[in-house]
């Protein structure tokens, strides 16, 4: 075991904290931003999915070119680079509800979500030094749940201030957490793709670069057998995740409604829900990671076919639904399960890519993510604005199902190759007892 791995060392609880910091001020953010959009903005349902259009457009165009960078330069610049952009990117939407400002907010979020995102993990990855990084993304992602009841819970009580006043305070204190990393954060082990490069070098020899830094992503990519596979799949899980998670509050507020419940306003039933969506995610990530651990690695593409389906079967219940408890119930259980998919494939990952290639794999996955809301985003806010919220909620609906049959694909492909690394190890293991 890597010295770094012990949880009392310092990088295992600078990326603890790092993950539970940047939760709770999400939490903040995020818990009631919705309210602020249909609110405040006033935005229809086209208008809300074209904000996670350019999210992940923005995010598509740049997501690749970070993760090289990462791979190139410094995973610990791009991560703290990359929060201080996103926390300007939220401080710029409370400053104004005005649909051109929101747009262009998205671009700087997408921008800072790109340079973090791949890094670090990949920092994480690096600095540990260990085989097997589901345990610890599954626990960096239960703390995170945690962070996220703690700032949902601030975020009720700060909007019945004022809408925008959670966008402020969680865009001002991620400025803080930058400056804090920028201090903090080591990067004893990190060996650049590129180490002979510098900034200046890196910019003259661009074109090269990147263009073998992209072919030695392809060939570590094709080498681990399923990971097309599960890159396909996380395409279709975007396409559905866009309709999901931009209209599903617009939904409850215009077609569900509220129940007459001890006074609460709107703001304070997202802050809720939020949190009761955290609480139970802790539970699912605890099982997920159990049984991966079980089961050993090759389980993971199973694990998400349960959930994928499960998933599945609880959305046509939320799309159909009018009864807010059966509504509330359902999209509990699915936000419940979903943060258990990104700690398994990246866990999954991280061990079977080479390092130097690491973050831009990761990348890539993420652009297959974005890819998907892309592709799935526009055409679903139509669906809205001229059907209803219910139809475009279930036509989100319906990508889960060949993300469903790619799963089964991975699983049969993972397998075999596990079954056939078995059988070479038992041949060997006899050979070598027949010479002996």
């Amino acid at each position: 075991m890597s010295r770094y791995a012990h949880p009392m060392n310092s990088p295992y609880r600078l990326y603890l904290g790092f993950q539970f910091a940047m939760a709770v001020l999400l939490g903040i953010i995020q818990a009631t931003i919705i309210v602020y959009w249909v609110t405040a903005g006033r935005l229809n349902p086209l208008q809300l999915v074209l904000l996670g259009t350019v999210v992940e457009a923005a995010y598509f165009v740049l997501q690749l070119p970070t993760g090289m960078l990462a791979d190139m330069v410094s995973r610990r610049l791009c991560v703290v680079a990359g929060v201080f952009v996103l926390a300007l990117g939220y401080i710029a939407q409370g400053l104004s509800p005005a649909f051109a400002v929101l747009l262009a907010a998205q671009v700087l979020i997408a921008f800072g979500a790109a340079l973090m995102y791949g890094a670090q993990e990949s920092w994480i990855a690096d600095e540990l030094g260990e085989k097997e990084m589901t345990a610890v993304y599954i626990r960096s992602e239960q703390l995170g749940l945690v962070g996220v009841i703690v700032g949902s819970a601030g975020s009720g009580f700060m909007a019945l201030v004022a809408l925008r006043l959670p966008l402020l305070v969680g865009g001002g204190l991620m400025c803080l957490l930058a400056v804090a990393l920028a201090v903090l954060m080591p990067e004893r082990n990190f060996r650049p793709a590129a180490s002979g490069l510098r900034p200046r070098a890196v910019l003259r020899g661009a074109s090269g670069a990147l263009g073998e830094q992209v072919r030695s992503t392809s060939r570590a990519v094709r080498a681990v057998p399923g990971l097309v596979l599960l890159f396909a799949m996380t395409f279709f899980l975007g396409m559905w995740s866009e309709s999901f998670d931009r209209l599903w509050g617009d939904f409850l507020i215009k077609d569900i409604t509220f129940p007459q419940l001890f006074g609460m306003r709107p703001v304070m039933w997202f802050s809720v829900i939020a949190c009761m969506a955290a609480v139970l995610g802790l539970g699912t990530t605890e099982l997920a990671g159990r049984r991966t651990k079980r089961l050993g690695p090759a389980s993971v593409t199973t694990t998400l076919l349960i959930i994928t389906a499960a998933t599945a079967i609880l959305v046509v219940i939320m799309g159909t639904a009018h009864a807010f408890y059966l509504f509330l119930a359902a999209y509990l259980a699915v936000s419940a399960l979903r943060p258990a998919y990104e700690p398994l494939v990246t866990g999954w990952m991280v061990v079977r890519v080479e390092s130097q290639v690491r973050a831009t794999a990761l990348s890539a996955r993420d652009m297959f993510d974005s890819g998907g809301q892309m592709v799935g985003g526009p055409v679903i806010g139509v669906v809205g604005n001229l059907v209803s919220i219910r139809a475009a909620l279930l036509a989100g609906a319906a990508a889960l199902g060949p993300a469903l049959g790619l799963l089964m694909a991975a699983t049969r492909r993972i397998r075999a190759t596990h079954a056939s690394e078995l059988a070479d190890g038992t041949n060997i293991v006899e050979e070598s007892a027949g010479r002996l």
